[in-house]
C-alpha cells in the first residue's frame, strides 16, 4: 500500500498494558507492511526510563530513517518524523493528572509540534485543540479517525446468554459502564447517579468493565462505598465485552474529556444505545440518537439511565447505529496513514 519501503514505529506503547493507543499501533502494523516496530526492553519502557529511551536512544537507533510516533510522545530531536497526538488532556484538564506528568507532556508536545514534519490527530476536536494550543498551520495537522475491530458487532442470543452467565449477570436487565479510577472517566458520578436511581431495588444492574488507572499518571479517584446492584467484571476480552454491549439496555459513559472515545464507537457498533458527555470529541463520534449530557449533572445521568430501562430499544434503531459506525474503519485509517507517510516522510 505504501510507497515508502521502511518506516520505523516508536513502539514503546506496545510494551505497556492494553489501551486504546496500543490498539492503534497493532491495527496499523497489521495492515501496513512498511511499518517496522522498534521498542525498548520492557524494564525500560515506562516512566522516566521510557522517556529517556524515547528522547535519547530512539533517535540514535532511527538515524535518518522516517519515524512514526503513534502515542502522543516522541523524540523531539528527530526531524523526519510524524507524531499522532490522541488528545491534549494534560493541558486542557491538568488537574486530572499528576503535576509532573502534566508539566512534562505539555512541554514535550509543544516542542514536538514545532519539530515534526506532520501531526496526526484522532478526531477533529483534537485537531482544533492542537492548532489552537501550539499555533501550527492547519495544513500541518490531519485528523484520521480510529477504527473498530471485527469483534465489536451484533451478537447472537446464545453468545449474549453465555457472557451473562459467565459474569454472573443472569437474566436481569442491565446497563454497561466503564470502571476506572482515572477521574476524567467520571465513574464516580455514574455510580452516584445509579445509586440515586434506586433501580437496583427493581432488579436492574450496572455492569462495570475495565481496570484501575495508572496512579503515577492520573490524580487519584475513589469509588463510593454504596455499590448496590453493581457488578464489576474487570478487564475482559473484546468478544465478551461485545456480547455485554449487545445485550445491554445501553452504555453510559459520562466522561469529562476524550480525544476520541473508542468505547462509545465500539458499543454502538454492537447496536448498543449510548449515553455520553456533550464535551470534547464525544458528540463527534456518537451515533445520532445518543443522549448527550453535562457529565457534571448527576440528575441528568440518573434520568438518562432511567430512560434506558423505561424505553424499549427498536431493531431499526440498532441497525441504524451499526451503519453509522461503519465510517470508523481500520482499513480506511491505514489507507489515510499510508498516503500521509508517502507525502510527508523522506526515505
Amino acid at each position: 500500500m505504501s510507497l515508502n519501503p521502511r518506516i520505523l514505529v516508536n513502539s514503546r506503547v506496545l510494551t505497556l498494558k492494553s489501551n486504546g493507543q496500543k490498539r492503534v499501533v497493532e491495527e496499523l502494523i497489521r495492515r501496513l507492511p512498511s511499518l517496522t516496530p522498534i521498542a525498548p526492553p520492557i524494564k525500560r519502557a515506562s516512566g522516566l526510563q521510557g522517556h529517556i529511551w524515547e528522547q535519547l536512544y530512539l533517535p540514535l537507533r532511527a538515524g535518518k530513517n522516517p519515524l512514526w510516533s503513534p502515542s502522543t510522545s516522541g523524540p523531539i530531536m528527530h526531524r523526519n518524523h510524524v507524531v499522532t497526538m490522541h488528545d491534549l488532556a494534560f493541558i486542557d484538564i491538568p488537574h486530572y493528572f499528576s503535576k509532573s506528568f502534566a508539566r512534562w507532556y505539555a512541554s514535550m508536545t509543544s516542542a514536538l509540534a514545532r519539530s515534526v514534519r506532520h501531526i496526526v490527530t484522532v478526531s477533529n476536536f483534537t485537531k482544533k485543540r492542537v492548532i489552537e494550543r501550539f499555533g501550527v498551520d492547519s495544513d500541518k495537522v490531519t485528523a484520521i479517525l480510529l477504527g473498530v475491530t471485527p469483534a465489536f458487532r451484533t451478537r447472537s442470543h446464545e453468545e449474549i446468554t453465555e457472557a451473562l452467565s459467565l459474569y454472573g449477570i443472569g437474566d436481569q436487565p442491565y446497563i454497561v459502564g466503564f470502571l476506572g479510577t482515572d477521574p476524567r472517566k467520571n465513574t464516580i458520578k455514574l455510580t452516584e447517579a445509579w445509586s440515586q436511581s434506586s433501580l437496583a431495588k427493581e432488579g436492574a444492574r450496572l455492569v462495570l468493565f475495565g481496570r484501575a488507572a495508572n496512579q503515577s499518571v492520573f490524580a487519584t479517584g475513589k469509588l463510593p462505598e454504596n455499590m448496590n446492584g453493581i457488578i464489576i467484571v474487570g478487564a475482559i476480552d473484546d468478544s465478551s465485552l461485545a456480547a455485554l454491549y449487545a445485550g445491554a439496555q445501553g452504555f453510559v459513559f459520562p466522561s469529562y474529556y476524550e480525544g476520541f472515545g473508542l468505547p462509545v464507537v465500539e458499543a454502538a457498533s454492537c447496536g448498543c444505545r449510548i449515553v455520553t458527555s456533550n464535551l470534547s470529541s464525544l458528540p463527534e463520534v456518537s451515533p445520532s440518537d445518543a443522549i448527550l449530557l453535562n457529565p457534571s449533572d448527576t440528575h441528568a445521568i440518573k434520568d438518562a439511565i432511567r430512560h434506558l430501562f423505561a424505553t424499549p430499544d427498536t431493531h431499526q434503531a440498532r441497525i441504524s447505529r451499526i451503519e453509522e459506525m461503519k465510517k470508523f474503519s481500520w482499513d480506511r485509517a491505514a489507507t489515510q496513514y499510508s498516503r500521509l507517510f508517502d507525502e510527508v516522510l523522506s526515505a
